[in-house]
């Protein structure tokens, strides 16, 4: 085979699987730009509340040296529910505690869990199933387990994701924010995490594109290149 043949194969077929990965990395970045960020995160799910401040308080920590029995990496006061808690951090777990009684409230129940729902989230939505999952789902990565999972019915089909040490919301999650991160999936081309851009893939599909490149420049070559006139057509 001449390589100018060989060179346009390789062009031509190359330049089909880019064309592709080109398709899918416009429609994947159009359609997410289109889709407004605070429905993808679930803010609409959200109750407006007002504003808490904080009333500082005279903790006597020192109640908590026998329960923990660890150094205490970080305290920080919050609003939780109707209440002030105090948040504990150590190197191994995270608690929250009544203020100023130093009571625990955390590892969380289904009681306080449904609470936490029915205080934060819109009256649109009902629970319709809890659950303390050991592992975290794919939807809800780069959370600790345990971690409770509340079923809303629903318009979006959500799901609301409760830390079983801190009470917080730490994911909501519905079908717009499933075809969010479908399309995220396509444009970093991570079909597993869904969180790496550096992976074998992306190298390969930037490799593609350089000898696209570079076979385009090879076959320029050849179109410009002089050709020699048979003197005996002539």
């Amino acid at each position: 085979m001449r390589p100018q043949l060989l060179f346009r194969k390789i062009h031509k077929w190359v330049g089909l699987i880019l064309g592709i990965q080109l398709l899918l990395w416009f429609l994947s970045g159009f359609l997410m730009s289109w889709m407004p960020i605070e429905e993808i995160h679930g803010d609409h799910l959200l109750k407006e509340l007002p504003v808490r401040t904080i009333t500082p308080h005279q903790l006597d920590l020192s109640k908590l040296d026998n329960p923990i029995n660890q150094p205490i990496l970080a305290v920080k006061i919050k609003p939780w529910l109707n209440q002030q808690v105090v948040e504990i951090k150590t190197a191994q777990y995270t608690q929250i505690y009544q203020v100023p009684t130093l009571q625990p409230l955390s590892p969380m129940n289904e009681q306080q869990v449904k609470a936490v729902i029915n205080y934060h989230i819109i009256p649109d939505y009902h629970i319709s199933k809890v659950a303390l999952l050991n592992e975290v789902p794919s939807e809800a990565r780069g959370r600790k387990a345990p971690l409770w999972q509340v079923q809303l019915a629903g318009p979006e089909n959500p799901r609301i994701y409760v830390s079983n040490d801190t009470g917080e919301i730490v994911a909501k999650r519905t079908d717009r924010w499933r075809l969010f991160d479908f399309l995220w999936m396509l444009h970093i081309m991570d079909y597993d995490e869904r969180e790496d851009f550096n992976h074998p893939l992306l190298y390969l599909t930037a490799l593609s594109a350089l000898l696209f490149t570079l076979t385009g420049f090879v076959l320029l070559f050849y179109t410009l290149k002089p050709r020699k006139i048979n003197s005996k057509n002539a």
